[in-house]
C-alpha cells in the first residue's frame, strides 16, 4: 500500500549535510529527489524503463496516474493510458506530454527534446509511434502498424543524439515473413544503418548513437553467433563476436562521442563483465572477479560519458544489487541496496544506459522501505560527506476559487464551438477521445443521443454529448489545456434532469456540476460547485457555469451530477492577469496609540495588583 502522504507532487532540493559516510574512501555524492510517489503518480512499469539524464542535469522518465486519480475508475481499461512523461532537475518539474496515454519513455537529448513511443489504437491491434517533443509540437520519427506482438519494444532501445536523430528498429513484414532493421531519423530524413540482407540475420536490443551520428548495434550472424558493431556513414566497424572472440552474449551499449563502446557481456568462460572498445582491444572495467557476481540483466546497464567514465548496475557477491563507477564496489560505488535516503533505506533500484552524464551525474529509480518510490539524483561532490536528506517538499500554493459568468472574461478568450469533430460514435475507443484547439478531452464522447437540436442560450448544435451509451455512466470528463489558464468556463444541459420520471416539478438542482483544478504539477488547488435551474421551454437543466482562480491551472475534472446523458458546448478559457487582492488598512496612528497605552496600563495594573 501507498505510504499515507498529502496530495501533492513531491520535490526537494539538494540535501543538508546530516550524516557521515560510513565508506571510507567512496567517492561521496549529494542526493536529490527528482520526483516521488506521495502525489497522484506511481511507477507501475518499475524498475524499467528507467529514467535518463542529459548534460544539462535534466532527468526524463515516466511516472503513471494512481488508478483512484483516473477520471473513470470504472471502465475496463482503467489500467491504460495513463501514462505522462515528465523532466525534472530538482527544482521544477514539466509535463512532457500533454495529455496519459500509453507511453514507453526512451531517452532525453542535451536540448530537453525526448524520444518515447506512444501505443494508439485499439488494445487488441495497437499502433505504435515513435516521437520525440520538448513538450511541444511532436515530430513523428516512425509509425509501426505490424502488430507482431513486441509491444513496448517493437523499437527495440531507442536513443535520440543532439541533433535530433533517432535510432531505432524498425519492423517490416512481407507475407508474414518479419525482417528488422537499424534505422536513424530525424522525423524528415531516413536512413537504413543495417539490414537483414546480406551479413546480418537479425538485431537485438542494443542499441546506441552518438553526437557524430555514429551507430552502434547489436546484430545476430549465422547460427548460434552474435556480435557488436559501429556504423559512421558507409564505415561498418566490427567490435566484437561470440565466434572470434571470448565472448558468449552481450548486454546493453552506450557510446560516447569518441566512438568509445560500453557494454556489458558474459564470457565463454561463464564469468561476466563490463568493457569497453574503440575498435581495437579491449578493457575490462569491471568483472566478477573482484567482488561482483553479475552484470547481466536489463538493469545493470553499462554507460559510457565523454570523459570516459564508466557507470553500470551489477550485483555484489554479497547478494545487493547497486550503481558503481569502476572495479572497486567500496570506493566506486554510488548507491546501493541496504544504503539510507531520504530517511528511510533502498530496498531496490532501476538503472538505464542513460542515467549517466558528463559531469557524473547519476539518475535511477529506487524504492525505499518505507514503501515510498521516487526518481533520484546522485550529484558527485568532492566536498559532501552525505548521503542522507535535506530541504524542502515542493508545497502547492494555495488558490482561492470564485464563481464568475460569461461577461466575467475578457472578450479575447478561447472558445471553441465543437463545429468540427471532437467525437467517437462507437463509444469505445480509450481517452483521450479528441483533441480540439489544443485542449485533450478525456472522456467517452458522442455526438448522437437524444435531443440532437438543442438550441439554447448555453448549447448551440453541433455539441459534445457524453451518455450512458458510450460509457459515460460516471459523469466525468477531464481537460488539459495546452497551457495553464486561470478562468474557465462552459454551458452545459442535463438530459433528463433529476425527479423527471418522478413527474415533480423541480426548477433547480443543487450542485448540479462541480469542477476540480489542478495545476502543473497535479497539485489539487481546489473544487466549486454549481447549480443547474430547469429551462421552462425544454426542461430540462441547461447552465452557464464559470470559475476563475488566483493559481493557474492546467487540468480540470468536470464531474457532473446527473452522468446519464450530458449536453457540454462553448468551453472557453483565457489567462488573464488577476487584481492584488485589497489589503487591510492600517489603523490610525491615534487610535493605535490608545490600543497600545490601554494595553500597557492593564498590565501595569495586574503587575501591582499581585
Amino acid at each position: 500500500m501507498k505510504h499515507p502522504t498529502i496530495y501533492r507532487l513531491s520535490m526537494a532540493t539538494v540535501g543538508m549535510t546530516l550524516s557521515l559516510l560510513a565508506m571510507g574512501d567512496a567517492d561521496a555524492y549529494t542526493f536529490s529527489r527528482i520526483f516521488d510517489d506521495s502525489g497522484p503518480y506511481n511507477f507501475d512499469s518499475y524498475p524499467s524503463p528507467s529514467p535518463a539524464i542529459n548534460n544539462q542535469g535534466t532527468v526524463a522518465f515516466k511516472a503513471t496516474l494512481d488508478l483512484d486519480q483516473y477520471p473513470f475508475p470504472s471502465q475496463p481499461r482503467d489500467s491504460l493510458f495513463r501514462d505522462v512523461i515528465f523532466t525534472g532537475d530538482g527544482q521544477s518539474l514539466k509535463r512532457i506530454t500533454q495529455g496519459m496515454g500509453t507511453f514507453e519513455f526512451k531517452d532525453i537529448n542535451d536540448s530537453n527534446t525526448v524520444a518515447f513511443s506512444t501505443q494508439t489504437s485499439s488494445p487488441r491491434a495497437p499502433v505504435y509511434v515513435l516521437s520525440t517533443t520538448n513538450g511541444g509540437v511532436l515530430t513523428t520519427i516512425s509509425v509501426d502498424n505490424s502488430t507482431v506482438g513486441l509491444g513496448a519494444d517493437t523499437f527495440g532501445d531507442v536513443a535520440v543524439n543532439n541533433a535530433g536523430n533517432v535510432v531505432f528498429r524498425d519492423i517490416n513484414v512481407v507475407f508474414r515473413d518479419i525482417f528488422f532493421d537499424i534505422v536513424t531519423s530525424d522525423g524528415v530524413n531516413r536512413t537504413t544503418i543495417a539490414d537483414d540482407s546480406g551479413l546480418f540475420r537479425n538485431f537485438g536490443e542494443g542499441l546506441a548513437i552518438n553526437n557524430q551520428g555514429t551507430v552502434a548495434f547489436k546484430a545476430f550472424l549465422y547460427a548460434g553467433v552474435s556480435g557488436i558493431f559501429t556504423v559512421n556513414g558507409d564505415l561498418t566497424t566490427p567490435i566484437a563476436d561470440t565466434h572470434f572472440d571470448p565472448f558468449s552474449n552481450f548486454g546493453t551499449l552506450s557510446l560516447n562521442d569518441a566512438d568509445t563502446l560500453a557494454f556489458a557481456a558474459s564470457l565463454d568462460n561463464g564469468t561476466e563483465g563490463i568493457f569497453t572498445s574503440n575498435g581495437g582491444s579491449f578493457t575490462t572495467i569491471a568483472d566478477t572477479s573482484g567482488g561482483f557476481s553479475s552484470f547481466s540483466g536489463l538493469v545493470n546497464a553499462a554507460t559510457i560519458n565523454n570523459n570516459g567514465t564508466v557507470a553500470f548496475g551489477a550485483q555484489l557477491d554479497t547478494g545487493e544489487y547497486g550503481i558503481f563507477t569502476g572495479s572497486d564496489p567500496v570506493s566506486d560505488k554510488v548507491i546501493t541496496i541496504g544504503d539510507p535516503l531520504f530517511g528511510s533505506t533502498v530496498t531496490s533500484l532501476g538503472f538505464s544506459n542513460q542515467g549517466f552524464n558528463d559531469a557524473g551525474q547519476v539518475a535511477f529509480l529506487a524504492q525505499l522501505a518505507d514503501g515510498s518510490s521516487g526518481i533520484f539524483l546522485a550529484d558527485p561532490d568532492p566536498n559532501a560527506v552525505v548521503l542522507d536528506w535535506g530541504g524542502t517538499l515542493t508545497q502547492p500554493i494555495p488558490a482561492t476559487l470564485k464563481p464568475i459568468e460569461i461577461d466575467d472574461f475578457s472578450g479575447q478568450e478561447t472558445l471553441i464551438e465543437y463545429d468540427s469533430g471532437c467525437s467517437d460514435s462507437s463509444g469505445f475507443m480509450p481517452p483521450p477521445i479528441c483533441i480540439s484547439e489544443g485542449v485533450i478531452h478525456i472522456g467517452f464522447l458522442d455526438e448522437a443521443i437524444l435531443n440532437p437540436d438543442i438550441q439554447t442560450n448555453n448549447i448551440t448544435s453541433p455539441d459534445i454529448r457524453l451518455n450512458g451509451l458510450t460509457g459515460f455512466s460516471d459523469g466525468k470528463l477531464s481537460l488539459i489545456f495546452p497551457e495553464p489558464q486561470n478562468r474557465l468556463g462552459f454551458g452545459f444541459a442535463l438530459n433528463p434532469y433529476p425527479d423527471f420520471w418522478a413527474g415533480t416539478t423541480t426548477t433547480l438542482v443543487k450542485n448540479a456540476v462541480s469542477v476540480k483544478l489542478f495545476d502543473a504539477s497535479e497539485n489539487l488547488l481546489g473544487t466549486l460547485s454549481g447549480d443547474a435551474k430547469v429551462d421552462p421551454l425544454f426542461l430540462f437543466p441547461d447552465e452557464f457555469f464559470g470559475i476563475e482562480s488566483t493559481v493557474p491551472f492546467l487540468r480540470a475534472e468536470i464531474n457532473f451530477e446527473q452522468g446519464s446523458d450530458v449536453v457540454f458546448d462553448n468551453l472557453r478559457y483565457e489567462f488573464v492577469t488577476l487584481p492584488e487582492p485589497a489589503t487591510v488598512p492600517e489603523p490610525a496612528t491615534g487610535l493605535g496609540l490608545l490600543v497600545i497605552s490601554t494595553i500597557g496600563a492593564g498590565s501595569l495594573l495586574r503587575h501591582k495588583q499581585k
